[in-house]
């Protein structure tokens, strides 16, 4: 197993948890709205990636990808974030963090499985308890934003977390394949980009909670091997 700490942050107050897994999955095509995972979807199509034979759709991930690192190395300038929270889940208990499911779009065109597996999956270092926050959860906000080579920084995801699937429903789907969900981490789906798919050279993400007035905020470095 590998393992990562995190700050768990509660209401009570913060202490480091210990988290071990030996199962990674992104989830793709995970929207709640159909409308919105066809969007998403013809986004792809526009890049030409083949449409999924079912949704949502799991891709396993390689346990090594997860990192808490502030920088990446990269194959290729096509390639970028998406702004997801989270699942994590240890001794039958769920926390929620915030991630960046970071992609080879090049790649996507060719194996959606591949374009997963290339590319770190950069994920933030503190992390909440789902218990604290699954009543108001369709109030989280999910937002990145990205700096090109003009170091501007542009938003470039913001959207309500109501727009992917439930955290019980995710499991749910999940336990069809994989039954044993401990020490499993889960990077949930993402939230359309605003203006088109953008290779920058920074990536920064963040998960809000306004009832409980805290964030979740990552941010990482992209650097394209030459």
């Amino acid at each position: 197993m590998k393992t990562l700490n995190f700050n768990l942050v509660t209401k009570s107050g913060n202490e480091n948890l210990e988290f071990k897994f030996n199962k990674v999955l992104a989830i793709g095509f995970a929207g709640r709205d159909q409308k919105k995972v066809m969007e998403h979807i013809h986004e792809l199509e526009e890049i030409g990636v083949a449409p999924p034979e079912s949704i949502p759709t799991l891709y396993p991930c390689a346990d090594e990808l997860v990192t808490q690192e502030g920088y990446i190395q990269v194959l290729g300038g096509e390639t970028s974030g998406e702004v997801e929270f989270v699942i994590l889940i240890q001794d039958n208990k769920i926390y929620i963090g915030l991630g960046s499911d970071h992609t080879d779009r090049g790649l996507e065109a060719v194996s959606i499985p591949k374009s997963k597996q290339i590319c770190l999956k950069p994920i933030a270092k503190e992390i909440w308890l789902y218990d604290e926050i699954k009543d108001h959860w369709d109030d989280l906000i999910l937002r990145s934003w990205q700096k090109l080579d003009d170091n501007e920084e542009k938003l470039y995801q913001d959207g309500k977390i109501s727009e992917i699937l439930k955290v019980e429903d995710i499991i749910t789907e999940v336990k069809k394949a994989y039954p044993n969900l401990n020490n499993i981490i889960m990077f949930s789906g993402t939230v359309p980009v605003l203006n088109g798919f953008v290779y920058g050279t920074n990536f920064r993400c963040e998960l809000e909670d306004k009832h409980l007035g805290r964030k979740i905020s990552h941010e990482y470095v992209v650097e394209v091997l030459k």
